[in-house]
């Protein structure tokens, strides 16, 4: 038998199965039980290693309550410390994005409040948090109807190897005052660790008006492909969504194009969450965001100039209230699942059940039903993905409306194969290497890819994990391309393993060798 013929054999024996992602939940079995967010609405979630001790451990912000860090012991279980200072006045926070923002090796947080000062808490050691917020990265409460911040995430724009901040404003007010800063989103620039410069205090006019518009989700990714980190903003209430293209140095700080409108992104919904990957395997990045009624989802078309075409006949424009939305590969089979957090949070809807779509090579089945413990009537706002147990199974955080927060271990059945990946930056790339792109082609000539992100999903960050579904492969051709340029090929790395890489030792040397 010819090799194409063997590989042709492989891939039909690819399982499609209804049932292919099936989750329990651990909530209680693992020590993940905050009960003390029963009735109250669910904050923000950010995974990260906190600790370093190599298990992703899970934040909560608390609504009401204390922010609180469930430490993962390695053997299935969570325990809360009470040895950290996560502690804000009121707690009413609501978002959160995990970073390491001054490249020390240990992730810190940033949560994201209302009616009161946001926090940057600094990691210290692992032993604990100090606060780091200042003006250039907060909102000042006024009290009232103030605004609010719900949507946070972490990105490096100016390429200088510090990461730089977004911060969305939900505003209860359909005519706000734009000379006011508090109701006005930021784009943020770590100049030097810690040291901040607000670029969108440059946009005046209607360019301004566009920064008030009751922002719900952001992302920032590099969506055309040509080395800069761009923005995505969802929003609420009909404003509609905002696309900036990073055009580099220069405009009082740096350049940024709001382009949504012209890329086939500007939609106008009541804009909840945000989702970005490759669905298709086709090269471009696909986008998928939760409204209040339907759900959106844009395939990409071209990344230069950017351009989607938002496509109806899907399972994936599902009707309800939609919030987070997370693309995953939930069965291994190298395609990239999606998963829709569905609640009422005060609102009328057709259901309150989360959904679940397979991805058949690019084309979605509900799969719902079949879920196992997802299939709850609980309205749920927040998720995030997160591999707990390190079994090269992707899992569930979901933060639910007043009903606490629930971790969900996934339990499908299946012999995929899977490889898992994470990167430490160093020298000119941030430690976290958000940014940093990965190919994975496998034996068929199936590429897929995968981003480094803080911050997405809605109000939340996910465990910063590379994760590929090789499906019969046991192996995988794996390539770099490193925030700062450098593209890195790992030559073949084996399946069911967890692979780390640090930015070449022998590229920091090099430039360091031409710095001033």
């Amino acid at each position: 038998m010819s090799k194409r013929a063997v590989l042709l054999a492989l891939v039909l024996l690819q399982p499609f199965s209804l049932a292919a992602q099936v989750f329990e939940d651990v909530s209680v079995a693992s020590g993940f039980e905050p009960a003390f967010l029963a009735n109250i609405p669910a904050g923000g979630i950010a995974v990260a290693d906190f600790d370093r001790n190599g298990w992703p451990d899970i934040f909560v912000s608390g609504y009401f309550e204390p922010n609180r860090i469930y430490f993962n012991q390695g053997n299935g279980q969570f325990q809360q410390s009470a040895a950290v200072n996560l502690t804000l006045p009121g707690s009413k926070c609501s978002v959160a994005a995990a970073a390491d923002y001054d490249n020390d090796g240990w992730v810190d947080i940033y949560v994201g409040c209302r009616d009161q000062s946001n926090a940057l808490f600094r990691n210290i050691g692992g032993t604990g948090f100090v606060n780091m917020i200042s003006p250039e990265i907060d909102h000042a409460p006024v009290g009232g109807n103030s605004p609010r911040t719900d949507a946070v995430a972490w990105g490096d724009v100016d390429g200088n190897g510090l990461l730089d901040l977004f911060i969305g404003i939900w505003i209860d007010q359909d005519n706000p005052d734009l000379n006011n800063p508090v109701n006005i989103n930021r784009i943020v620039l770590q100049q030097s660790p810690g040291v901040w410069l607000n670029v969108t205090a440059n946009y005046v006019g209607a360019e301004r008006a566009k920064l008030a518009r009751n922002t719900l989700a952001a992302v920032f990714s590099d969506l055309d492909g040509d080395g800069r980190t761009d923005l995505y903003v969802v929003n609420d209430k009909l404003r509609g969504n905002l696309l900036y293209r990073n055009d580099g140095p220069g405009c009082g700080g740096w350049c940024f194009s709001e382009v949504a409108v012209a890329s086939g992104a500007g939609q106008t919904p009541m804009g909840m969450g945000i989702a970005v990957g490759d669905i298709d395997r086709d090269g471009d990045w696909d986008l998928y965001f939760s409204s209040i009624d339907e759900q959106f989802f844009l395939r990409g078309i071209s990344r230069m100039p950017m351009q989607w075409q938002r496509i109806t006949a899907t399972p994936l424009n599902f009707y309800g209230v939609g919030w987070s939305t997370i693309f995953a590969d939930l069965d291994n089979d190298g395609w990239e699942d999606a998963f829709l957090a569905v609640g009422s949070g005060g609102f009328s809807q057709t259901a309150n059940k989360d959904q679940l779509f397979h991805n058949v090579q690019g084309i979605f089945e509900n799969v719902t039903l079949q879920s196992g413990a997802l299939v709850q009537d609980l309205p749920t706002q927040q998720a995030a993905r997160i591999d707990f147990d390190r079994d090269g199974r992707l899992d569930l955080v979901l933060g639910h409306w007043n009903m606490g927060y629930r971790l969900y271990r996934n339990v499908s059945q299946n012999t995929n194969h899977w490889l898992e990946l994470t990167l430490e930056g160093g020298g000119p790339v941030n430690r976290g290497a958000v940014g940093a792109l990965v190919e994975v082609l496998t034996p068929d000539g199936g590429r897929q890819r995968c981003e480094m992100r803080a911050g997405e999903s809605r109000g939340s960050s996910h465990e910063p994990l590379l994760h590929f579904g090789l499906g019969v492969y046991p192996s995988a051709q794996v390539t770099i391309r490193w925030p700062d340029g450098v593209v890195e090929p790992l030559g073949t790395l084996a399946a069911d393993q967890f692979h780390h890489r640090a930015y070449p030792a022998e590229m920091m040397i090099f430039r360091s060798s031409f710095e001033p």
